[in-house]
């Protein structure tokens, strides 16, 4: 018999205690997961982010020969590596994302970041735009492999501040890099081997603002199903005040025995 991996997802997301109305969005299949987390107001911000996961889920639906519902051929290149699909697909969202904003006056200054992650062939390639993170849990030990494009991790980067005051950095909230800010955005990407038993965390900033890793780490130590976790976090930062929308998706590693 031989084994390969597959990814047990649960996910949540809350317009949290102050929002009314919540703009993140999220999308999970097979071993796709993406978190968009959007901003403009005015419901603005939600267009941004559904159109991101739309866009990056659309990326992973049309195969290489594969017609699009329009019957135009897909607009990602065929024979494309899985981490280049991601990055084209990130990019694409960015321009869509201002081609709305110019087209529609309700939705000016809406923008999104957004991380997305796809397991394949044994290999978790992963794109991010923004603060929203992506984590790993090994063997106790919590791991965040994406970086924040924001100004308070500029500014760490740089030994402006150090990291424990930035905590009371006013502008942490800052993004200095996010979908619908210019014509071309510059898209991280990366990749990890995951091994059974790993648990991988995507989250929007809802969650990170308000509970720190030490928190987040302890809430994927326990056991549970990957929506009971997403659902545990998600309430921690409600209990923390709730300040933003919350969205956390979790994803177990396991084998798939054939």
């Amino acid at each position: 018999m031989s084994s390969r991996l597959r990814l047990r997802i649960g996910s949540g997301s809350d317009p949290g205690k102050v929002r009314t109305h919540n703009e993140d969005a999220l999308f999970t299949e097979g071993g796709l997961v993406v978190v968009a987390d959007g901003m403009g107001g005015h419901k603005a911000g939600d267009v941004a982010s559904k159109m991101t996961v739309q866009t990056i889920a659309e990326a992973f639906a049309v195969t290489d020969d594969e017609y699009t519902p329009s019957g135009r051929w897909s607009i990602f290149k065929r024979k494309q590596t899985v981490r280049d699909r991601l990055a084209d697909a990130i990019r694409r969202a960015n321009r869509t994302v201002l081609d709305t904003a110019r087209r529609r006056p309700e939705c000016k200054g809406m923008g999104t970041t957004v991380v997305a992650a796809c397991l394949d062939d044994g290999v978790l390639y992963h794109a991010h735009v923004g603060d929203s993170r992506l984590y790993r849990l090994r063997g106790g030990e919590l791991e965040q492999l994406t970086e924040d494009h924001s100004l308070l991790n500029e500014y760490l980067r740089l030994g402006v501040i150090k990291a424990e005051n930035a905590s009371r950095f006013p502008y942490k909230n800052i993004i200095v890099r996010a979908l619908g800010l210019s014509p071309t955005v510059e898209v991280d990407v990366g990749q990890d081997q995951p091994q059974v038993g790993d648990r991988y965390l995507l989250c929007s900033d809802g969650l990170t603002d308000l509970v720190d890793d030490e928190a987040i780490a302890g809430a994927l130590e326990r056991s549970g199903d990957p929506d009971t976790i997403a659902a545990g976090l998600i309430e921690a930062a409600l209990f923390a005040g709730g300040l933003d929308n919350v969205t956390a998706v979790v994803a177990d590693v396991a084998a798939e025995v054939s």
